[in-house]
């Protein structure tokens, strides 16, 4: 198939239904002359509809060539064909490609070293990955700056221009990810200017407002990532966030301004009572005492806050004596515990760790004579260390009587 396909959503993106002519089928993919769905890129995802009321599953490119793929049809080539757009998805794709625009100019203007890595514009989620440094307080100004732009209802219009045109001297755009002679710019008022294959809004006022709802360091080869959200849903997500922080300064006690340098002292003060909490426990494994049992010796407790590897580095040391056994439990925001025993006592460690780490929902394993193990049901910890302990008794009575 030569003939190049009638791009419709690039000369009027707010076509919501067009008729075509089938030039091509492949199985379930369809070919026409003519077409207004987008196939994605750019980030932005594929538009969906039907055609001749059968729905369009997915939509793509093959090469310069659009497909639309409808499950069980039976169009023939050159059949004459009507096609309606999914339009509140196509709209909302626009707004949202639109929008990611406007946020990063802006986020670009709070620090010129940023660039961008990926954008993932879809219904459900909408996501610019980046990479540079990007402060709260920053971030605060660029979505304050992006919804100033949106506000002010700015028009915007795409323009094809050739690669050597001087009117790119002032447009974002990596010249190695544009492929031929022609690169599309769209333009934002006089705040942007990027080159991009996308379908846009005709004014800025139709994306209603824009919020950042996530912010994720270091995925997908970027340094940070935000999710966003636009019009309503940004409303609604802007809403919830600020009753969460009203309820979080109520709980603080503290006014809604004054939530993050409370949350650093109480931080900092964790962050001391826990250096404080795990030179206790250390002191407290220094001097742990054992219970004698036969020949044996067990070395058991309970602990709070203490250090893992100081948990390691005890039991190892302990065990190195001739009939030693430990078992130590620590419980802090999680549960760790670690079972050991001296490699002449025949217990095997990783059986008995794991009937206590079935009761604290934890993964853990390690050799026969050494395993360690955390859970996530910190409050079934004690129970966990009883039923450990009670079993390596069983053990020791067992063997006392044996011998």
């Amino acid at each position: 198939m030569s003939d190049m396909v009638e791009k419709l959503y690039y000369a009027d993106p707010y076509l919501k239904h067009f008729d075509a002519v089938v030039t091509k089928v492949d199985g379930n993919k369809i070919f026409l002359d003519r077409t207004a769905f987008y196939p994605g890129g750019g980030g932005q995802a594929n538009d969906l509809g039907s055609i001749d009321g059968n729905k369009v599953a997915e939509v793509g490119k093959e090469g310069e060539n659009i497909y639309h793929t409808v499950p069980d049809s039976s169009f023939k080539i050159h059949q004459k064909v009507h096609c309606d757009m999914d339009w509140p998805r196509r709209h909302e794709l626009m707004r949202g490609h639109t929008g990611q625009h406007i946020l990063f100019r802006a986020m670009q203007e709070q620090n010129p070293e940023l660039t961008v890595g990926k954008v993932d514009i879809a219904i459900d989620k909408k996501t610019l990955f980046f990479n540079g440094e990007m402060p709260w307080e920053k971030l605060k100004a660029a979505v304050s700056k992006a919804n100033e732009i949106i506000a002010a209802d700015m028009e915007v219009i795409a323009q094809e221009v050739p690669r050597d045109s001087p009117l790119l001297s002032d447009v974002r755009m990596k010249a190695e990810r544009i492929a031929g002679e022609k690169v599309r710019i769209v333009r934002v008022g006089d705040f942007d200017a990027a080159a991009c294959g996308g379908v846009h809004v005709k004014r800025t006022g139709e994306i209603g407002g824009i919020a950042v709802v996530r912010r994720v360091s270091g995925r997908q080869a970027s340094d940070l990532s935000i999710q966003f959200e636009i019009g309503s849903k940004a409303i609604q997500a802007a809403s919830a966030l600020a009753i969460s922080t009203l309820s979080i300064s109520e709980a603080l006690g503290c006014a809604p301004e004054n939530i993050e340098p409370t949350i650093r002292n109480l931080k900092a003060e964790k962050e001391s009572l826990s250096e404080k909490l795990k030179a206790s426990s250390k002191d407290a494994l220094e001097s742990l005492k054992p219970e004698k049992i036969g020949g044996f010796s067990l070395y058991s407790s309970m602990l709070q806050g203490s250090d893992r590897k100081t948990m390691n580095d005890v039991s190892s040391r302990l065990i190195r004596q001739e009939g030693t056994i430990v078992l130590l439990c620590d419980v802090s925001e999680n549960a760790f515990m670690v079972v050991a025993c001296n490699e002449k006592i025949a217990i095997d460690c990783p059986s008995l760790l794991n009937k206590g780490l079935d009761r604290m929902k934890g993964r853990g394993g390690g050799k026969k004579n050494f395993a360690q193990g955390g859970g996530s049901d910190a409050q079934h910890a004690e129970e966990a260390f009883k039923i450990v302990r009670q079993s390596i008794l069983d053990i020791i009575s067992s063997q006392l009587g044996c011998g």
